[in-house]
């Protein structure tokens, strides 16, 4: 998150700026944080922040929006990868392949 808190925002929007801010706030969250469910619920904020960013910045490189619907108390969560391929980083490896691509960047 050091390198986040360093990066300049002064061609970023307010949306921007607010999802950056809660992303910084996030990944502090899970880095001070030894417990693995409260890790994942930050994770979950985290990438609640981080899709709209990278969906509003042109990027040369493939990005796959992914969800499983069974994350966050059934209620669903996203994440960013770089791989069509599935990896739920919410269950690991008691449900690595759970999940389905949503969107492509």
């Amino acid at each position: 998150s050091e390198k986040l808190k360093a990066i300049s925002t002064d061609d970023l929007g307010t949306m921007e700026k607010q999802h950056l801010t809660k992303s910084i706030e996030m990944l502090d969250a899970i880095a001070n944080n030894d417990i693995l469910e409260n890790q994942r619920a930050h994770f979950v904020i985290l990438n609640e922040n981080i899709v709209p960013i990278a969906m509003s910045i042109e990027n040369s490189t493939n990005y796959y929006i992914q969800k499983c619907p069974m994350a966050n108390n059934n209620k669903g969560a996203v994440w960013l990868s770089m791989e069509e391929e599935i990896r739920n980083p919410y269950y690991g490896d008691a449900m690595l392949t759970c999940g389905s691509v949503i969107d492509s960047l």
